[in-house]
């Protein structure tokens, strides 16, 4: 299993007296830095994912984006360690999946594979598949680091889903977990209930661990959506709010962590508190 892992590690560059210790230590050191990259950032992310995708399977389209984006952090996180990329900086602070997804596609071997397209052997009925949108590396980035961004765990302005974005999970991270050069995604899974395997592996072509033929979609076991949610903080602080809106944001604000973007209307005075 180790033969798979896949790193460009300097440690001569970053460790003093690096270079003059045995070959074996030089190699252990490479080794157990590896390792836990693997255990703190691939081995969750596989986690999240699989959540994410269940979620999405079982129509909680909310808990879906904050899966998802957590997902992408470790593996973004992971891809970068194992270049040798600190991730530490303050510009990475909280969950900046567009910028650590930005720093990434600097790495020029990346861009250029990351895909979002669904696979192909994903069968689609025609009656609906004009319905499933396609997303574009960036935009699905964008997507994902808004809804599933950490003022939305507590459904602060809800979520706009469609099924293409599952689909574009599927293929953003097997390309993106591809080069991170770690052990196939199975090792991760290998503790799982058999029936979440299969659910996992089910409509999922990129990480099957064998051909199959995919049954069309949508079906009794794996329905297509498109949805979208509006919150009471969403009304309460939208064009159409109602007069009482401005007491019961101020309350609020008292009591509670407001989304970020509410705290900055109410500190630049714009017109989510024109009626303050």
């Amino acid at each position: 299993m180790e033969l798979n892992y896949v790193h460009s590690l300097r440690c001569k560059d970053e460790l003093e007296h690096f270079e003059i210790l045995p070959s074996h230590t030089q190699a252990d050191i490479e080794r157990y830095i590896v390792d836990v990259i693997c255990d703190s950032f691939v081995k969750p992310a596989d986690e999240d994912y699989v959540t994410a995708r269940l979620l999405a399977q079982k129509g909680m389209h909310r808990a879906f984006f904050w899966a998802a984006s957590q997902a992408l952090e470790k593996y973004l996180k992971a891809f970068l360690l194992m270049r040798g990329k600190a991730i530490n900086q303050k510009r990475f602070d909280g969950h900046p999946i567009t910028a650590l997804h930005s720093e990434a596609c600097s790495i020029v071997e990346l861009r250029s594979t990351l895909d979002t397209k669904p696979h192909t052997a994903i069968k689609i009925n025609s009656d609906v598949s004009e319905s499933i949108e396609i997303f574009l590396v960036d935009d699905f980035i964008k997507n994902v680091e808004e809804h599933g961004c950490p003022d939305n765990r507590y459904n602060a302005f809800g979520v706009d889903f469609n099924s293409g974005l599952l689909f574009a999970l599927d293929s953003y991270v097997f390309s993106l977990r591809k080069h991170i050069g770690v052990p196939p995604i199975q090792n991760s899974l290998s503790k799982m209930e058999q029936g979440l395997i299969e659910a996992f592996y089910s409509y999922n072509p990129w990480f099957t661990p064998e051909q199959m033929s995919f049954v069309e979609l949508p079906n009794e076991n794996f329905y297509l959506t498109i949805s979208s949610a509006v919150t009471t903080l969403d009304y309460l602080t939208g064009p159409g709010a109602p007069s009482c809106s401005s007491f019961v944001i101020k309350w609020l604000d008292r009591k509670m962590k407001l989304p970020k973007k509410i705290k900055h209307a109410l500190k630049d005075n714009t017109d989510v508190t024109k009626n303050f």
